[in-house]
Parts: C-alpha cells; sequence; structure tokens
C-alpha cells in the first residue's frame, strides 16, 4: 500500500473514500468495498483521510483520545488491500477550504478520482459546509462518478465512532467488536518492565500505548495476542498496577498463557476479547499473585468455553 502523508501527491484514475476513518468500522467498511470493486474498471482504491484528528487543529483539544493511532489505522486498511493512504495533514489553511475548491484542486487534480464513495452524512470543506448535494453539482463538469453509502445499522442505531467510543469507555468489548467488525486491539513495541511478574510466576509482556490512545476502563480483559504469524491468549491489566506503583501512569501488559519467548523491542497486537475485573488495590503481593492465578484461570476456562464453540 502506498502510504501518503504530506499534501504533495499526484495520482491519475483513482476511486476515492471520503472519511476521518476513526474507528474503521463495518460502515466505513462498506466504503472501502466499493472503491475495491472499482479495481475491475483499472481504477486504484484510495481511502483520503486526515493526518490528525480534525479538533485538534481547529480547537486546539489534545485531551482527544484516539480509538486507533495512525500506525494501527495503516495496518487494518493495509490488510482490507486498498492501494492508497492519503493522510492529508489537516492544516487551518486546508480547513479552509471552500467545497468547491476541494472538490477540483484536491479530489480531482490532486487525487484524480474518477469515483468517489461517501456515507449519506458526509461534510466536508469550510466550516463543514459541503455536502453530498456539492458532489452532485460538480459531478458531470469533472468527470467522477458518486457513490453514497447508506449507513449501516445495528439493533436499530446507526454504527457510528461515538457508539464504538461509548462501547470501549464502559468495557463492553463484545459489543464494540460488533460495531468494529473486528475485536478491539492494542499494538505497541514490548518494553521491559519491573519483572515483578517474573519473580511471582506471572510473567508478562508490558506494550509502549501513546497518551492519546483510548484505552477501555482499567482492569484485567481476556486477550488474544499475534506475535508474528503466531496467535496466543492471555489476560491483559490495564492500568496504573497500584498494589505495587505510586504512580498515575496507566500501562498495557498481557500474560500470555504457556509462552516463554524473548520478546523485547518486537511489536505485538493485543485483541481484548472481555472485561472480567476491576483494577484492585491488594494488601500485598501475595494477594495479587493469588488473584492472577485465578485471572489466569477464568482466561483459559474462557478462551476454551466461549471461543472454542
Amino acid at each position: 500500500m502506498e502510504y501518503i502523508t504530506s499534501s504533495d501527491f499526484h495520482f491519475k484514475d483513482t476511486a476515492v473514500a471520503l472519511g476521518k476513518f476513526e474507528g474503521i468500522h463495518r460502515g466505513h467498511q462498506l466504503l472501502m468495498d466499493e472503491v475495491k470493486k472499482q479495481e475491475l474498471h483499472g481504477l486504484r482504491s484510495v481511502v483520503f483521510t486526515f493526518d490528525r484528528p480534525t479538533r485538534l487543529t481547529l480547537t486546539g483539544d489534545t485531551e482527544y483520545k484516539q480509538i486507533y493511532t495512525k500506525k494501527e489505522r495503516r495496518e487494518i486498511l493495509e490488510k482490507r488491500g486498498i492501494d492508497i493512504l492519503i493522510e492529508h495533514p489537516f492544516t487551518k489553511e486546508f480547513a479552509a477550504l471552500t467545497p468547491d475548491r476541494f472538490i477540483r484542486e484536491v479530489l480531482v487534480e490532486k487525487v484524480g478520482a474518477k469515483v468517489i464513495v461517501v456515507g449519506t452524512d458526509f461534510h466536508f470543506g469550510k466550516n463543514r459546509s459541503g455536502s453530498i448535494a456539492d458532489l452532485e453539482k460538480l459531478e458531470e463538469e469533472c468527470g467522477y462518478h458518486l457513490i453514497v453509502v447508506e449507513k449501516l445499522q445495528l439493533n436499530g442505531k446507526d454504527i457510528s465512532s461515538t457508539r464504538i467510543r461509548a462501547s470501549l469507555e464502559k468495557g463492553a468489548m463484545e459489543e464494540a467488536k460488533a460495531l468494529l467488525g473486528r475485536n478491539y486491539s492494542v499494538s505497541g513495541e514490548i518494553l521491559h518492565g519491573n519483572a515483578l511478574g517474573r519473580t511471582i510466576q506471572v510473567p508478562t509482556i508490558n506494550q509502549q500505548v501513546p497518551s492519546f490512545k483510548l484505552l477501555p476502563p482499567n482492569g484485567v480483559y481476556v486477550s488474544k495476542i499475534h506475535w508474528k504469524d503466531e496467535v496466543y491468549y492471555g489476560i491483559t491489566n490495564i492500568g496504573t498496577k497500584p498494589t505495587v506503583n505510586n504512580t498515575s501512569e496507566k500501562t498495557v501488559e498481557t500474560n500470555i498463557f504457556d509462552f516463554n519467548k524473548d520478546v523485547y523491542g518486537e511489536e505485538m497486537v493485543v485483541e481484548l476479547l472481555h472485561y472480567y475485573r476491576k483494577e484492585t488495590r491488594f494488601s500485598s503481593v501475595e494477594a495479587l499473585q493469588a488473584q492472577l492465578f485465578q485471572d489466569i484461570e477464568f482466561g483459559k476456562q474462557y478462551v476454551t468455553n466461549v471461543l472454542s464453540h
């Protein structure tokens, strides 16, 4: 997949899906299915989005948590077979483009769009003043074909990044999966921890997760781990480890069942399958150890009883 992170590009004969693609959820996947179909007509499939949350540029909001990092989003899109991902810099100058200029100067001249795919609620351009009507108005003149995809629903409500965020924030991992079309995951490099887990016979891998990544509530989760081409299961703790730490820094650490390999410095993807319990401060390290053994037993039973059926 070709990966563009600047405003300096020029393509011809493309089918482009437009959107923020924050969750890359099941509704977004319908847009990508449409651009993939156009490859049969000799067009290259493109996803056009931005290099940062738009609110960061428009309001300066630096506290906004993102469902996926750019790296995670890129890996998901690559697996879906998209030819080109454009993460256009979202500057104040770019945000001020009129809908007409965005269509003509960006979509037609630079992206080379012959087919444009959007959802029914798509808005763009200065103050989000552009709509499907603007795209329809220039369709014949600019020589592209517009495809509008209806919103996908689950249980009578639109699938949206807002719904996914709400599910994640309450630890409803199965609900998040139903909306995303995949298990919610955390990816990152494995770092050295304090090695306490190894001394209490519960060794863990510690992942480096950016502070802007949206994480579900602190607690213990049953997890599925991808390392290289191998799949494992385990339990993952998200939180501050209050029994052994006096810090507010949140970490993601996973005990992988029946795993004893040196993976420091390598990348792993941890999918969070099920929220088991909240994070707790124990009276002693021995009490923590006893609970972790229970957590592991629950995790193994969950994998056997739930995932094998």
